[in-house]
C-alpha cells in the first residue's frame, strides 16, 4: 500500500515542482508554501529528475535564456505515488511453516 492515498497528492506534487522549476523560487520557499520540509521538495525534484531524464531540460546554444515554454510543456509533472511495501523480506517465514501452523491451527480447532 502506498505511504499516502490522497488523489490529489501527484498534482500538489506538480504545482510544488513548477513553483520551484517555472518561477524558479527557491527550495525553502516552495516548501515553506507547500507546507513540506525542503528535504521532501529535493526528493521529489530528484524523482521529477527521473521521470524526466530523457528530456532536455537545458538550453545549450543559449545558457543564460530559460528554457522556453513549449520544451516545458513537453514533461511530465505529476509525480505518482510509490508504493511503501518493503521490496523483500529477508527474515519472513517461509511458506512451508506456514501451512502447518495452519494446518495445526485447524486440527486444534476441530478438537475443541
Amino acid at each position: 500500500m502506498a505511504y499516502s492515498t490522497n488523489p490529489n497528492l501527484p498534482k500538489a506534487r506538480a504545482i510544488a515542482l513548477r513553483m520551484l522549476i517555472i518561477e524558479q523560487l527557491p527550495l525553502f520557499v516552495v516548501a515553506n508554501r507547500c507546507g513540506v520540509h525542503r528535504s521532501t521538495i529535493y526528493c521529489w525534484r530528484q524523482k521529477w529528475l527521473e521521470i524526466n531524464k530523457y528530456r532536455q531540460t537545458d538550453n545549450p546554444n543559449r545558457p543564460t535564456r530559460p528554457v522556453g515554454t513549449s520544451r516545458l510543456l513537453t514533461f511530465r509533472w505529476p509525480i505518482p505515488t510509490s508504493s511503501s511495501a518493503p521490496h523483500h523480506s529477508p527474515q519472513a517465514i517461509g511458506r512451508p511453516i506456514i501451512d502447518r501452523i495452519l494446518e495445526l491451527k485447524d486440527f486444534l480447532k476441530a478438537l475443541c
